[in-house]
């Protein structure tokens, strides 16, 4: 078993087990998922609901690949995870590290098949109903503190309208998408999917910086690439409130100390430059 991957909450080890005999043919390459030292083991109902999940997910979809649960194993007070093993390259989100993926677009495919999946029979999903009702709830990092009160002010003017909410990933990040030269995009670490706004997921991946993917116009980019695959158009203004809403809660936890070794200053800053473009992305469309 050799390791092949660390993240927040989880080392991932690989190895290939041969099954002698193996009628059902699964001996082949897996992933055992443990929990980093020092950190709390995901409860065993919370990957019984991410397995259903991806269930539902693989059943219903074959342009992605997503890792189906092989079994939960306790050992001691932790849970480890064992699930097949997908290969595959992970998204450079940096235009032209990858010549053959141009990473907006490849975000974009992805969020829309994510986003195109029913979920109404998947029990304990949780989330929100609407669009709305998401981003009132992530607003409410902006409440409260007087440094950002312009910027929940903006957020509630640009709220989104009561629209159903859909599936969201939550974290597509470009290491949770893994490129193959034969096989679909691979879509890993599912652990914050929920119901909510598409637009969350878009933000997640831009920000709030000023030059997505590093180009110039790289929001443009990737919601124009992801209406092209037959999802209703995302505006900007629905991926700034997000982006808002994240950095409002940098700073928030930076103010409490838990910011990861940011300054509150450099954090509020952060804030009041998301803000800024928020507010002059809106005049260019009022102008155009």
């Amino acid at each position: 078993m050799s390791k092949v991957g660390h993240g927040l909450s989880s080392e991932v080890y690989a190895a290939h087990v041969e099954l002698v005999p193996d009628p059902a043919g699964r001996s082949g390459a897996y992933v055992a998922l443990l929990p980093v030292t020092g950190s709390a083991s995901r409860a065993l109902a919370s990957w019984q609901r991410e397995g259903a999940l991806l269930e539902r997910v693989a059943a219903r979809t074959s342009a992605i690949r997503v890792p189906t649960l092989t079994a939960i194993v306790p050992i001691g007070r932790v849970n480890v995870v064992v699930r097949p093993y997908l290969d595959g390259i992970p998204l450079d989100l940096r235009a032209g590290r990858q010549p053959s993926a141009a990473p907006w677009e490849v975000i974009a495919r992805v969020a829309a098949t994510v986003h195109a999946i029913d979920v109404d029979d998947i029990p304990g999903l949780g989330g929100h109903a609407t669009r709305r009702a998401h981003a009132l709830s992530e607003i409410s990092a902006l409440h409260g503190i007087p440094e950002l009160r312009e910027a929940e002010r903006w957020a509630h003017d640009h709220l989104p309208q009561e629209e159903p909410s859909t599936l969201v990933h939550g974290d597509l990040l470009g290491q949770n998408i893994l490129l193959h030269w034969e096989k679909p995009f691979a879509v890993i670490d599912w652990e914050y999917a929920t119901r909510g706004d598409p637009a969350y997921d878009m933000a997640i991946v831009t920000r709030g910086v000023r030059r997505p993917f590093q180009i110039d116009h790289g929001l443009t980019r990737l919601l124009d690439a992801y209406a092209t695959q037959g999802r209703p158009r995302i505006e900007a203004s629905a991926v700034h409130l997000y982006e808002l809403c994240l950095a409002g809660r940098w700073y928030r936890n930076a103010l409490e100390g838990k910011g990861g070794g940011e300054p509150p200053d450099q954090s509020l800053r952060r804030v009041e430059t998301v803000l800024r473009r928020a507010r002059a992305a809106g005049r260019g469309r009022e102008q155009g």
